[in-house]
């Protein structure tokens, strides 16, 4: 039996463009991106996905050429699809990298660092502390199925070869940045008020009392005030988590134009 050379490019381009997308999306997500998962892995994920879903994906246009200009157009309108909806979930979760940054600097705990193995970048452990309890809730939210269902329904609202982010997509996307910091500085202003009493106290303590040796005193309490303030954070972290979250889902779902 004789396969033409059409006929195997058009089977392949069933699963070719929808494969584009989901790999995107696994390469810039929370958790599945990181540099501690294997590429292998995230490509061994990819494939499995996509032949999983692809029955109930709508149909695939089959007058496009895969090694086209047209087509490459098309492989560049899958990826930014998936990586902007990746990226969003990387935006929720560097908000409370930076709420442990933000914290830890104010605390003297910045001192504590140490290379992060989600980007391979020096930062302070309190901040991959709470990256880590992010990535945990994450998971254990279901927030990776959540993804997986949103990627699925966005080639039924988003169709391949007609679908495509608009500008104001871009901006929202670039209003996260402000976003990420407005987030963990609410997050971290009680325990930034906390600790600017302690050290005004600290203060007024040198001005009356020179003799006194308060520098070494205030920093080891700063510390131990530091780390009460993040276990109360912890404490109260899913709360803002789901907010956060929300606000993720929200923002994918104005991507691919789902009503959710």
């Amino acid at each position: 039996m004789h396969y033409p050379a059409t006929m195997i490019l058009d089977w392949m381009a069933n699963y070719f463009w929808p494969f584009i997308r989901i790999s995107s999306m696994l390469m810039s997500m929370t958790f599945f991106g990181a540099r501690f998962v294997s590429p292998k892995i995230r490509l061994y994920l990819a494939v499995t996905i996509t032949i999983a879903v692809m029955p109930a994906l709508p149909a695939v246009p089959q007058d496009i050429e895969v090694m086209s200009f047209q087509g490459f157009l098309i492989i560049a309108q899958q990826v930014i699809i998936g990586v902007s909806m990746g990226f969003v979930t990387q935006f929720v979760s560097q908000t409370f990298v930076l709420l442990g940054q933000i914290l830890g600097m104010q605390s003297s705990l910045g001192f504590a660092s140490m290379v992060d193995p989600a980007n391979g970048q020096n930062t302070p452990v309190l901040g991959q502390l709470f990256m880590m309890f992010a990535l945990m809730l994450f998971l254990s939210t279901d927030g990776h199925l959540v993804m997986l269902q949103m990627v699925i329904m966005s080639f039924t609202t988003l169709p391949i070869g007609k679908g495509m982010l608009e500008a104001g997509d871009y901006y929202q996307l670039a209003g996260w940045f402000g976003l990420m910091f407005k987030a963990a500085l609410n997050m971290a202003l009680a325990g930034i008020i906390a600790l600017m009493t302690v050290n005004l106290a600290f203060g007024v303590m040198t001005r009356a009392a020179p003799q006194l040796n308060i520098f070494a005193l205030g920093f080891s309490f700063a510390l131990l005030l530091g780390l009460t303030i993040a276990w109360f954070l912890v404490l109260g972290m899913l709360p803002h988590y789901e907010y956060q979250w929300q606000l993720g889902v929200d923002q994918v779902c104005s991507l691919i134009r789902l009503d959710c």
